[in-house]
């Protein structure tokens, strides 16, 4: 470039040198080329404001380094300006001026050439604010991480009562509604194993007690009729030995309730459902118990204005159910009092059911005994005087339960006792 410079010479005025000083250093912004003339006119590769024109000149005579507020070109308020490399321009043996390559920091090239002040003066802000926007975001996120995290660790601490709070819209917000859901889910998980040790140990109890007065009573028989210093009459034991009889039997008939209903309630008892006439099926329930009824002196009656009423169900278990009713209620209504089968369609019920309700003129049930008829070996104090392993009115539940079907207890105006179980109707009746 300084040769070019020389041999042209005294030819060259300011613009051709600019031009020449333009096409060196065009693709490098960092760069920019001076010549210095002799009388000290400095020409420029670009135009030089007006505000750096004397901060240039001190840098190019070497008296300072650059360093201010003002820039070349292409540089940012504050930058540093530098003389890399100076070259003599001679003309006829005698030297016309210098050519100096002024360079400056890279970082100094943030804006190019030409970019509009309020930009070079606003993106470093935007910048700034963008930064500040970031770190509050990141900060946000960082705490609703923490939550879940947190709410893991309670979870493996098993305190299931924590939840994660106001979980939002986005993707970590689902995920903290998920961990929620997943929580409540644990914690219900957990509530039924809790009740279903509980019913265990109360199982467990109920069993020991009930088993421990037939027990007892056998044991005690035994232990006078085996004692030889005791004079018993034939007809004594006689006695003995048909209560003894006795009890065996309700430890018989109190083992098998209680494997019927723990098949039940496991799901262990294949039910086979078909199509049933549950009108044909009470009426035979009758006739099988109307003898009974007679000599305990209690009056048994059927009422029904259904020709017919089809259901699906196990048929020997549904008729299980008429037979623990029965039996219940020949148990507690005392001689000379009256006992009601009816079955009737529920009129208040869609899609169709049936209701079957016996009823009696008995003593009750006790109004604080209404909720607990239903549960296993539940006797109030007027029934505990009473035949009976407790695990009737439990059995008839399950077997409604597993035919689709529910059951009820209440009392009856002015006296007596009502218990209502109901079953889904058989939409298509079989053909004749």
């Amino acid at each position: 470039m300084a040769k070019e410079i020389e041999e042209k010479g005294a030819q060259l005025d300011s613009a051709q040198i600019e031009t020449i000083l333009r096409s060196y250093c065009s693709n490098f912004p960092s760069v920019m080329l001076l010549f210095r003339q002799q009388d000290g006119t400095v020409v420029a590769d670009r135009p030089i404001p007006p505000n750096l024109s004397r901060r240039l000149d001190r840098v190019v005579s070497g008296k300072t380094s650059g360093r201010g507020r003002g820039a070349a070109p292409g540089a940012g308020p504050g930058r540093m300006m530098r003389v890399r490399a100076t070259q003599p321009v001679m003309a006829d043996g005698e030297k016309t001026g210098d050519v100096i390559a002024l360079t400056l920091p890279a970082r100094t090239t943030l804006f190019p050439p030409g970019t509009p002040r309020p930009t070079a003066l606003f993106l470093p802000i935007a910048i700034v604010v963008a930064g500040i926007a970031g770190m509050i975001l990141f900060r946000i996120l960082l705490r609703r991480i923490r939550d879940l995290e947190r709410l893991a660790m309670r979870v493996a601490e098993e305190d299931l009562d924590v939840r994660v709070p106001k979980p939002g819209p986005d993707e970590i917000g689902r995920l903290g509604s998920q961990l929620n859901r997943m929580t409540e889910n644990l914690a219900a998980a957990r509530r039924h194993v809790e009740e279903g040790e509980r019913q265990r140990r109360q199982l467990l109890g109920d069993i020991s007690h009930e088993l421990a007065t037939p027990s007892t009573s056998i044991r005690g028989y035994t232990e006078t009729l085996l004692n030889p210093d005791i004079m018993l009459s034939e007809e004594k034991r006689k006695q003995y030995l048909n209560d003894v009889l006795d009890e065996a039997k309700r430890m018989d008939l109190l083992i098998q309730d209680l494997l019927d209903l723990t098949r039940l309630e496991a799901g262990a008892i294949q039910l086979f459902k078909e199509p049933l006439d549950w009108v044909q099926l009470c009426q035979n329930t009758m006739s099988r118990f109307q003898a009974r009824f007679s000599q305990s002196g209690i009056h048994l009656r059927w009422v029904s204005s259904l020709g017919e009423a089809w259901v699906e169900a196990d048929g020997r278990r549904l008729e299980q159910v008429s037979d623990n009713l029965l039996t219940n209620a020949l148990r507690y209504v005392p001689s000379g009092g009256n006992v009601m089968l009816s079955l009737a369609e529920a009129s208040d019920s869609q899609p169709r059911r049936f209701k079957l309700l016996i009823g009696d003129d008995g003593p009750g049930f006790p109004r604080q005994d209404l909720p607990y008829v239903f549960d296993r070996f539940y006797r109030g104090d007027t029934a505990r005087a009473a035949p009976g392993s407790g695990l009737g009115l439990a059995i008839v539940r399950e077997i409604i339960r597993l035919n689709g079907g529910d059951g009820r207890a209440e009392n009856r105006s002015p006296s007596g006792a009502a218990i209502t179980v109901d079953m889904p109707a058989l939409e298509k009746p079989p053909a004749p």
